[in-house]
């Protein structure tokens, strides 16, 4: 019978040994720790509930490990079903067609890097709705399937026999998407004989160096472009805080790492009790925030920067601001989204900032409404803010040109169909599948262009 101890892990399982005292003791230093379990049967060491606890214990042990391994060889075969059935949506595309000239009309772009052939630009839409995802990773991933398959055929076949997860040949295919289609195989070529027996550490090291070495001149190329390549980003994480990141001349660089170090050190004197690092933040803002300038000073420093930060703010949080503490504003700035603030924070957020108010909607048209006489109500279907929606270009450009088809049942509620009849509605911030599929149709662009 399985006992837990008096100390066990709620879940774990203890057995307790009932053998300790000299007979385990005298065993112990005849035959070492590892003694065979029938002698201590035998001298009464080891009790059989003892033995029987143990095995049970590891019998479960062993089922739950071989769940494990079937889990992720499942997740392995899914990974790999996701990228074998891209690739066969590459395949089955149908080459656009348009009927007439249109700027709006789909364009053939290359599917990937050098050899891995051409495709319909909107397949990205379709991938991206089929699986949640936007269009650029969807595009990201419709190009890593066309180079993985075209330029990396044996590290695709690794794929599809479940030795190399999808994620590591993904990177492969990202990492060597600047090397000609010949040198591209060269490289899986030599990694072919790794997957599956070497750690991903160590075959990451490796297609470094192989990469190098597969195109000398594009790595110099590489190199000088780093060089010259100074960039400063900000990425605001939405909890307050931001991810500064930056490439700079070293000498630049030294010097600054010196005066956070000069400033840290005052920092310290005064009593600072922080961590290195967070100090080291800390004097880095100080250098991002000088104190604002007295104006009435004979030789005013000019003022700080302008910012330029956008807060969006429901009109219904607006209501009941007086009584609801929980209503949030979404701020955002040139570095991306600044997260979700509570409106007693944007005090904080902006408090120490000047403030201007723009403007902040612009539906200018081109075209007065048109009315057959004055005073009266303008003819259905005109542009107006009932039936606006918010619509990227690429997306924008399928829907023109019939890819895709919306629909408006009401306002701010969208109803696309794609070719191949699969419907989704989205709302404010809300995209839903439709589950019932009963009624779907295949769009007779797609029919006629899979049976020329």
């Amino acid at each position: 019978m399985i006992r837990p101890g008096p100390d066990a892990v709620p879940g774990n399982v203890r057995c307790t040994f009932a053998g300790v005292g000299s007979g385990a003791q005298r065993l112990i230093e005849k035959q070492g720790p590892y003694f065979e379990m029938t002698e201590a049967l035998s001298q009464g060491i080891v009790r059989p509930g003892w033995l029987a606890c143990v095995m049970e214990a590891m019998t479960r042990f062993r089922q739950a490990s071989d769940r494990l391994v079937d889990a992720d060889t499942a997740v392995r075969r899914a990974e790999a079903d996701r990228l074998a059935a891209v690739a066969a949506m590459i395949d089955a595309y149908p080459a656009p067609t348009p009927i007439v000239d249109s700027p709006a009309a789909e364009r053939v772009v290359s599917a990937g890097a050098e050899g891995a052939g051409a495709v319909g630009e909107f397949v990205a839409l379709e991938v991206g709705a089929l699986l949640g995802l936007s269009e650029p990773a969807a595009w990201s991933l419709v190009h890593d399937v066309a180079n993985l398959r075209a330029r990396h055929p044996l590290l695709w076949a690794a794929v599809a026999e479940l030795r190399v997860e999808a994620w590591q040949a993904r990177k492969v295919a990202l990492a060597a998407e600047e090397l000609s289609a010949e040198a591209a195989r060269w490289v899986d070529a030599e990694l072919a004989e790794l997957w599956g027996v070497v750690a991903w550490p160590r075959i990451r090291r490796r297609l470094a160096g192989l990469i190098v070495r597969a195109d000398a001149d594009l790595a110099r190329r590489k190199a000088e472009i780093a060089r010259r390549d100074r960039f400063v980003s900000i990425r605001h994480l939405g909890d307050s805080t931001s991810v500064l990141t930056a490439r700079m001349d070293t000498a630049a660089a030294l010097t600054l790492e010196a005066s956070l170090d000069m400033i840290v050190d005052q920092m310290i004197l005064k009593g600072a009790q922080d961590r290195l690092p967070v100090l080291r933040a800390r004097a880095l803002e100080m250098l991002a925030t000088p104190p604002l300038p007295d104006a009435a000073a004979p030789n005013p420093s000019p003022g700080l920067p302008l910012a330029d930060v956008v807060v969006h703010i429901a009109a219904e949080a607006l209501d009941t601001a007086a009584t609801d503490a929980t209503n949030v504003a979404r701020v955002a700035a040139r570095g991306g989204d600044v997260g979700p603030v509570l409106l007693d924070q944007l005090a904080h957020l902006l408090g120490h900032h000047r403030i201007r108010v723009l403007p902040v909607t612009d539906l200018d048209h081109t075209v007065a409404y048109w009315r057959s006489t004055p005073g009266s109500p303008a003819p259905p279907g005109q542009t107006r803010i009932s039936n606006l929606g918010p619509l990227s270009r690429r997306e924008h450009r399928a829907k023109t040109a019939g890819i895709w088809t919306l629909g408006q049942p009401e306002p701010g509620v969208y109803e696309w169909t794609n070719r191949a009849g699969r419907r989704w509605t989205v709302t404010r911030g809300r995209t839903t599948e439709f589950r019932d599929r009963s009624d779907e149709r295949i769009d007779l662009v797609f029919t006629s262009a899979l049976s020329r």
